[in-house]
């Protein structure tokens, strides 16, 4: 047989087949790998959008987790208990779900607790020992005066500003100061001279504090070179700096209000912490 009549043969044949499926089936053969392609084509589309759209959820969730970990709420979901006996503080916590917050390590420590006295003379900052989940204790002897307790935490998935707790230690009940602007931005303690260079604070921007400490290079304090406490003068705001960077003593700070405050600024040197105080005064914007 002739090459001719074989390919004669052959597409008969394929016609004949193809006739036979499609009698049989209902489909067309020859359309079902462009079905297919455009099927295969569909769903690729759907899970990369599917894919997108995960991401996008994940980052959202994950940008909810920060702001939420890092208390940008107007309400507070841990409370805090605090009690002066025996020369000792019991702190206890509760969320708002009535059990104890799981906390974060934060510069080291798991809790940062700040005693003020109401005339802003007397400060302390205490790292208390957990006894038992939601309850932490710590040791420090006061005179007889009006405090207040702020609870420096950073509870897992909760929101969290720090307030003040009240402390009432003996009989004799302590004013609330009254700051003056003027100030000495020098200060020095054993020989250790620290400045707070001139700063011009605006209440709701930015507030730079930049510390020189004359040559002084500052050994690292629970996971920084320094740490700065910002109070009003009524003992009610309260604001917690850490350095701009790993090797600086430069901080920024952010003060809602305006208002007299006084700063707190603790270096480390020759493995003794020093505590310089300022005062400072935040102008309106």
């Amino acid at each position: 047989m002739s090459i001719k009549k074989w390919v004669t043969v052959g597409v008969f044949y394929v016609v004949l087949v193809v006739t036979g499926y499609s009698l049989f089936t209902g489909e067309n053969p020859l359309a079902s790998s462009e079905m297919d392609h455009d099927e295969h084509m569909q769903n690729e589309g759907t899970m990369d959008h599917n894919d997108h759209d995960t991401e996008v959820n994940q980052q959202e969730d994950e940008t909810m987790n920060h702001d939420h970990e890092h208390g940008h709420k107007d309400e507070s979901e841990v409370k805090t208990n605090v009690t002066y006996e025996n020369e000792g503080f019991a702190i206890a916590l509760e969320d708002d779900t009535g059990a104890a917050p799981e906390l974060a390590v934060e510069h080291e420590k798991e809790m940062h607790f700040i005693v003020i006295s109401n005339d802003l003379e007397e400060y302390y900052h205490l790292h208390p020992e957990k006894v038992e989940e939601g309850t932490f204790r710590a040791s420090q002897d006061l005179e007889e005066g009006t405090y207040q307790a702020f609870v420096d935490i950073v509870p897992k998935n909760k929101a969290y500003q720090a307030a003040p707790n009240p402390l009432q230690i003996g009989a004799v009940e302590t004013a609330k100061a009254s700051l003056n602007p003027e100030d000495d931005w020098t200060k020095e303690i054993d020989g250790k001279t620290v400045t707070l260079e001139e700063v011009e604070a605006i209440a709701g921007e930015e507030v730079p504090l930049v510390f020189d400490t004359h040559g002084e290079q500052p050994e690292t304090h629970l996971g920084a070179l320094g740490h700065v406490v910002i109070v009003d003068e009524a003992v009610e705001e309260y604001v917690h700096v850490h350095p701009a960077s790993e090797d600086t003593t430069s901080f920024n700070a952010h003060i809602t209000d305006p208002g007299m405050y006084k700063v707190w600024a603790e270096f480390k040197f020759d493995d003794q912490i020093y505590i310089y105080s300022f005062i400072l005064e935040v102008k309106e914007s």
